[in-house]
């Protein structure tokens, strides 16, 4: 009996020891196994060769240098860069670590960064397209560099002719800037009049100059744009922009030169183009305020802002983009429903200039016909502000130039 009682503990004890040994022999997380599917799912869409970060991390020689800081960096939360607060909204594509994954990335570097296996590698992702999303289907760049005046803000315009022949509808656009040190912003206009081009000819160089606007009625709508730690802008399935036959598109490119000599910029925008009509077109709607002013000195003053109207039509909304410049400090968006029900749409308490987005729905918001849309916003005007580029503060109202400022949310929404 008493051998029997043994055999039956050791057989019992064999999972856990060979769940021990296997465990001892596994080691500590390498690049190779655990870090770089990591990296894979939330890094390397910025970390690689060419893109919006400061060095690539799509091999071990490129990541081992950087140990050291991408574990403080991800500890801390500070990368992946995540504005939006959690409790308002939920957006598709979050770029938040778990905490298991923190942990695993801070094992990886106090173990001395091991590279491990090179059969552990997962199938690398592919970059060699230059694009995130892939080869684009159209990409449409001003038709020569820009040089940028070396001081001050120039806005300047570069219309492109489509030359299609039918009606076509994109579903995903995204942005190369050509000079990133000195593009503040980018918005796309279409233009299906042709009166771009007459403001083209009727200037010298490439572009016309377009401060404040298109210099045209931009009523083909917008293909969305680009600031600072944008990615790139994908429409839901079944939705996409349309794109009138015969259109051009007009690149309204902001240059700020605030780190040495502005380099020659042919900045891009390509176009991914959908495989069937949507069953639905998406319409931006800015929530604005151009009517304001920071007093000199202010820590925390507010400006609000809401739509013109309330909405005339049923729609849905699929995603938003609140925009600020050097003085913001908070923003939070809402929509009030007909019965009076309030609705978070977004809340970021730490603005950063250097990351902007169009932050899209996992799921779609209804908004009934009647909804008000609204926004509160916070900005920080003080000498205690890093970014602030007046010094001493003064007084900063709306503005096109990055030391003006602005207050807007716009929203990605379809009519239903």
């Amino acid at each position: 009996m008493r051998r029997l009682a043994l055999t039956l503990a050791l057989l019992l004890a064999l999972p856990a020891l060979a769940r021990q040994r296997s465990v001892r022999h596994l080691g500590p997380p390498t690049f190779s196994n655990q870090v770089v599917r990591i990296f894979q799912q939330h890094c390397q869409t910025c970390h690689h060769e060419g893109d919006i970060a400061p060095f690539s991390l799509t091999s071990y020689e490129e990541a081992k240098p950087w140990a050291q800081l991408i574990k403080i960096m991800t500890k801390t939360r500070q990368m992946p860069p995540w504005k939006p607060t959690q409790g308002c909204g939920t957006f598709a594509d979050e770029r938040r670590l778990s905490q298991a994954e923190i942990d695993t990335i801070a094992e990886w570097v106090d173990s001395g960064a091991p590279e491990g296996l090179e059969s552990d590698l997962p199938e690398p992702l592919d970059f060699s397209s230059g694009w995130a999303l892939g080869t684009p289907d159209l990409i449409v760049r001003n038709p020569e560099p820009y040089q940028a005046p070396a001081e001050g803000d120039t806005y300047r315009c570069f219309t492109i002719p489509t030359n299609l022949k039918t009606t076509a509808y994109v579903s995903a656009v995204d942005t190369h800037p050509g000079d990133r040190e000195t593009v503040h912003h980018m918005i796309s206009f279409i233009d299906i009049t042709g009166e771009s081009a007459q403001l083209d000819a009727a200037e010298p160089g490439p572009g016309y100059t377009c401060f404040g606007g298109p210099g045209f009625s931009s009523l083909g709508g917008t293909l969305g744009g680009w600031a600072p730690g944008s990615r790139p802008l994908t429409m839901p399935e079944d939705v996409a922009f349309e794109l009138p036959a015969n259109s051009r598109i007009v690149m309204q490119v902001h240059y700020h030169p605030h780190h040495g000599p502005p380099e020659p910029d042919q900045t891009e925008l390509a176009i991914y183009f959908a495989k069937r009509p949507p069953r639905a077109t998406m319409r931006v709607l800015p929530v604005i305020n151009q009517n304001f002013t920071i007093p000199a000195g202010a820590q925390n003053h507010q400006v609000n802002a809401e739509f013109p109207f309330l909405l005339p039509f049923a729609g849905k909304l699929w995603f938003v983009a609140p925009h600020m410049h050097l003085l913001g400090k908070k923003m939070n968006v809402q929509m009030t429903m007909p019965g009076g029900e309030t609705k978070c749409l977004i809340n970021i308490d730490d603005w950063d200039f250097n990351w902007q987005g169009s932050y899209q729905y996992r799921e779609p918001i209804d908004l009934p016909a009647g909804t008000r849309l609204w926004l509160n916003a916070w900005y920080d005007n003080s000498a205690s502000n890093p970014r602030n580029p007046n010094s001493p503060p003064k007084a900063v109202g709306w503005g096109e130039a990055t030391t003006d400022e602005m207050c807007i949310a716009f929203l990605g929404v379809t009519i239903e």
